[in-house]
């Protein structure tokens, strides 16, 4: 199936007369990754699956679900008899962070979330290590998330982080987007003061991290132009 969909993915975009560069940007990921799909090094997930199909105008097999993540986590969960809610608590995460992750919500879970289940359900096999570090990039960034915003705490970690966030609401649109030289101080704000701060306003969060304070800046800015009123609590040119 691995070289099937590769070389689905590989003729189907030269029939169409599209580079890598060219359809990695209509998917918003990097060129690189669209270079491992077509050497069969990865494969996409269930939603770039989706959209791989309505760009290439072919159907592509949406099964490549069973060489992730959340197919890994949920199989051997059921094969050790473990509900969620027990495995939970034996890792040290909560219940509703393995569900993000075996419902597809969260694809680039934080290293210490994957390192204590690994430690449960032991080593993840080497494709599937690989498809998570790949979804950590979004070019030269460091991405993670989507998360739920109700346990931000718990996915953030130790120290501060410098970042470009963005929130999203139940249906998965942008609610809000800016940047922080401290992600756990901002949404620390957030939760105190603002009513929005909650569902079903928001219900997610994801960032990339981006230590330098001026291009953190025209990338915040860059982002809140491009989405425009879509993110709702955000103006073109303008952050609150």
């Amino acid at each position: 199936m691995r070289r099937g969909i590769s070389t689905t993915i590989h003729e189907n975009r030269e029939r169409v007369g599209m580079s890598q560069q060219e359809l990695a940007h209509m998917l918003g990921v990097s060129r690189s990754l669209i270079s491992n799909w077509e050497r069969g090094g990865l494969l996409p997930n269930h939603d770039m699956t989706r959209d791989l199909s309505a760009i290439l105008g072919v159907d592509l097999p949406t099964a490549t679900g069973e060489f992730g993540l959340r197919a890994w986590l949920r199989g051997e969960r059921e094969r050790r008899g473990l509900s969620r809610g027990e495995l939970a608590k034996r890792a040290g995460v909560s219940p509703l962070t393995i569900y993000y992750i075996e419902t597809g919500q969260t694809e680039s879970p934080q290293e210490s979330t994957v390192n204590r289940l690994q430690k449960v359900l032991g080593r993840m096999p080497r494709r599937v290590t690989r498809q998570v570090e790949a979804g950590r990039i979004v070019e030269d960034f460091e991405f993670r998330g989507p998360f739920p915003v109700s346990e931000w705490k718990e996915n953030l970690g130790d120290g501060s982080i410098s970042c470009v966030y963005v929130f999203y609401d139940k249906l998965k649109r942008p609610v809000r987007i800016g940047e922080t030289d401290d992600l756990g101080r901002r949404l620390k704000e957030y939760e105190q003061n603002y009513w929005w701060f909650r569902l079903p306003t928001v219900e997610s969060f994801a960032y990339v991290r981006i230590d330098d304070p001026e291009y953190r800046r025209k990338t915040e800015k860059v982002m809140i132009k491009l989405l425009g009123s879509n993110a709702v609590f955000n103006t073109q040119g303008k952050v609150f």
